[in-house]
């Protein structure tokens, strides 16, 4: 009967095939690349009738860990869930003394990447990215390294551009005995260093697996170690701050990974179920079985994907290009090659248009615009309550704010859809007299 099911799954998704219809369908930025293997695989793991994490969700880890540079890796709900184990973990492995420890970070970013500082009760050291790369400011990156209180650096890899100075960034920190958490929620696949897979320099790299992303599993987030005491704490406080760090099979086992799970784990004499002891004050951000099935099977096709992104940008580089007069454009660093989330645009000083009037001109027909994640967070309502003591300039995070805006290069798009949406541009410039 299971059979009869999965294989009317995939009769169903087979027949859902849809038909690009110029000026009426939308071209998003970004969505989902699946199709019948995960339609199965998700509803193939239901009727399995296994809902908690288990033997998949361990696979799951192992797989997105190695493409990360890492060992170990700890499944969470998502994105922004992994930034903030991540940053607990850091925080319990490295804050030892009672003081005002320091984080530098940049401030054009995304609210759950630099948020856990805020959570956590650390003080951020806000720097500026570059245009074009986005990469962080190097210059104020080395001298905000000078504060003695500087225990970490957090960022992001931007839109799947990786940050190029990452290893240098990750040995200094090393000398002064601190951390580095790499968010790459964007840039799976994308590589530094002449070839070497972003999360390799760091002490955790995150990923996110929300349905815009590179592989996606509706929700989701992963958190990646190379060293398996720091997983071991994460998984406690991804599971509620339990001592007991069993995972897939071991859940069922009598004895545990420990072999002493009934044991006087509370010192009072008494035989406790080491499930259900607690060591820290943690959280509930555990995702299901059934996402993790959705995952294995995106890891598949996860080569493929990642080319067709890096081919989707070379065909809308290619023809934006022509606009570079009135166009700040992306580019990679040396050494660096992008598995590209999104295409940034950045609007010259000097453009004759506004950001507004360009992007309400592509959403008008249908093509779908997203900002530059929050552009300068320090500008944004929810931010203001600080009393941030800013160091250095954030002009560029500024400018992001107002004048740049993101188009798709995923995999949903293809030769004949970007006809389309060149199209439009051309019309628009055309309509200036430009």
């Amino acid at each position: 009967m299971k059979e009869k099911i999965l294989d009317l799954v995939e009769q169903f998704v087979d027949a859902q095939e849809k038909k690009f219809v110029p000026g009426e369908t939308v071209v998003q930025y970004t969505g989902p690349t699946i199709d019948k293997d995960e339609y199965t695989a998700i509803i193939g793991t239901v009727l399995d009738g296994w809902f908690g994490l288990g033997a998949q969700a361990s696979e799951f880890e192992a797989k997105v860990a190695q493409r990360l540079a890492k060992t170990y890796g700890v499944y969470v709900n998502s994105g922004s869930s992994a930034n903030l184990i991540a940053l607990e973990t850091m925080k319990e492995l490295y804050c030892i003394e009672d003081k005002n420890y320091k984080i530098i970070t940049t401030a054009a970013s995304f609210p759950t990447t630099v948020n856990p500082i805020l959570q956590l009760g650390f003080e951020p050291i806000f720097v500026d990215v570059e245009l074009g790369t986005y990469n962080l400011n190097d210059e104020q990156v080395m001298d905000a390294f000078n504060d003695e209180d500087v225990i970490g650096i957090v960022y992001a890899h931007p839109l799947g551009i990786p940050v190029a100075n990452t290893k240098k960034y990750y040995e200094l920190i090393k000398q002064k005995g601190g951390f580095l958490i790499e968010d790459c929620c964007d840039a799976l696949d994308s590589t530094y260093n002449d070839g070497e897979l972003v999360g390799k320099y760091s002490d955790a790299a995150t990923l996110s697996f929300y349905a815009a992303h590179h592989i996606t599993t509706g929700e989701g987030g992963m958190v990646a170690f190379s060293q398996r005491n720091a997983a071991n704490v994460a998984r406690s406080y991804r599971d509620w701050g339990r001592a007991c760090f069993c995972a897939g099979k071991d859940v069922l086992s009598s004895t545990g990974a420990c072999n002493r799970r009934f044991a006087d784990w509370l010192g009072t004499g008494v035989v406790t179920d080491h499930r259900y002891v607690y060591d820290r004050i943690g959280y509930n951000v555990k995702p299901l079985e059934l996402q993790a099935s959705m995952g294995l099977a995106q890891l598949k096709k996860l080569d493929d994907l990642t080319q067709r992104r890096k081919d989707n940008y070379i065909c809308l580089h290619g023809f934006l290009s022509q606009y570079e007069q009135y166009f700040i454009l992306p580019t990679t660093p040396s050494g660096t090659d992008a598995s590209w989330f999104s295409y940034p645009i950045t609007i010259k000083d000097d453009a004759p248009f506004k950001r507004a009037d360009i992007v309400e001109f592509l959403e008008e027909n249908k093509i779908q615009t997203r900002n530059f994640f929050a552009g300068n967070l320090l500008d944004h309502p929810a931010y203001k309550q600080f009393d941030f003591e800013l160091k250095y300039s954030l002009d560029n995070a500024s400018k992001i704010t107002n004048d740049t805006f993101m188009i798709g290069v995923w995999p949903g798009l293809n030769e004949e859809i970007y006809q389309y949406v060149f199209e439009v541009f051309e019309k628009f410039f055309n309509q200036r007299g430009l």
